[in-house]
């Protein structure tokens, strides 16, 4: 009788493995019967394991790494999580259960949680993109040629949907996109009535999505009624459009000038980037924010 009581309690403090002969928790199920003595990530890979003093489970997971009641993130590839539907009310699931629900509205695939009333869906908010990108390398629009702005300086680009160089936007997804430029050119005698067009050009279908027009008036060119002078002007302005686009739709920012008889005028930049307080700085710059 003390014999069998004995072996009885021994047991209540006793590590239990299957599959293996050095259990590592108070329970260890070694699926891939591979442990070696001293067991690696991998091989912890294929086994289910609970803690003996937190009772946390780990699956496919180290003891030590064991850190929530349920821990599946192990060195293994399979790490997903199978849910399936429930017929149970929000309320009787209580606050916090998680399902996967195909058929209730909105009807189509996603992960409900109670919040111990009412399923409510699981939303991810994706990174929206917002593009800041400025000028600091001359580039010269030519005479009555719409010209893609390229060879931008990015600031910022939080989605990746940028490309400098070329000076395209990719819409990363269906939305609705606004789209702030603004320009400068160097100081040059300019037309009278001449125009500056900021154009949004969508490079797919070779279109124009939208344009916006800077005018300039009376200017001293060296005509009769300029007494003969001229006077150099600086031509500047901004545009914002707000666009529709469909993901995978790619934009650039052009000009369009008639400034001078013929020939290009440059873009104003900056002769040193790194100086804010230039007094060349920040005149040319392309904003993009996803709303």
């Amino acid at each position: 009788m003390l014999s069998v009581l004995y072996w009885s309690v021994g047991l209540t403090y006793a590590q239990t493995g299957i599959g293996t002969r050095d259990p590592q928790g108070a329970l260890h199920i070694d699926g891939g019967k591979d442990n070696a003595a001293t067991i690696t990530a991998a091989q912890a890979a294929n086994d289910v394991i609970i803690d003996k003093t937190t009772g946390f489970m780990g699956v496919g997971v180290l003891p030590a790494q064991i850190k929530v009641k349920l821990d599946m993130r192990s060195a293994g590839t399979e790490n997903a999580l199978g849910l399936s539907t429930t017929t149970m009310t929000a309320a009787a699931a209580a606050a916090g259960a998680v399902r996967y629900d195909e058929t209730s509205a909105p009807v189509g695939p996603k992960i409900e949680v109670s919040d111990g009333s009412v399923w409510n869906k699981v939303y991810i908010a994706p990174q929206k993109a917002v593009i800041v990108v400025r000028k600091v390398q001359s580039q010269s629009i030519t005479q009555n040629t719409a010209t893609t702005i390229t060879n931008w300086n990015e600031v910022r680009d939080m989605s990746n949907s940028f490309n400098p160089t070329t000076g395209e936007f990719t819409a990363p997804r269906d939305g609705t996109y606004t789209f702030l430029l603004t320009f400068n050119f160097v100081s040059t005698v300019i037309n009278d009535g001449s125009r500056v067009e900021s154009q949004f050009y969508n490079t797919g279908t070779g279109t124009v999505l939208a344009s916006v027009y800077k005018t300039f008036g009376q200017s001293m060119t060296g005509t009769a009624d300029d007494a003969n002078s001229t006077r150099t002007t600086q031509a500047g302005g901004s545009s914002t459009v707000t666009l529709t686009l469909t993901a995978g739709t790619k934009v650039v920012a052009r000009l369009l000038h008639n400034l001078v008889t013929s020939g290009s005028v440059a873009l104003r930049v900056t002769t040193n980037s790194s100086d804010p307080s230039n007094p060349d700085d920040g005149f040319n710059n392309l904003t993009i924010i996803e709303h």
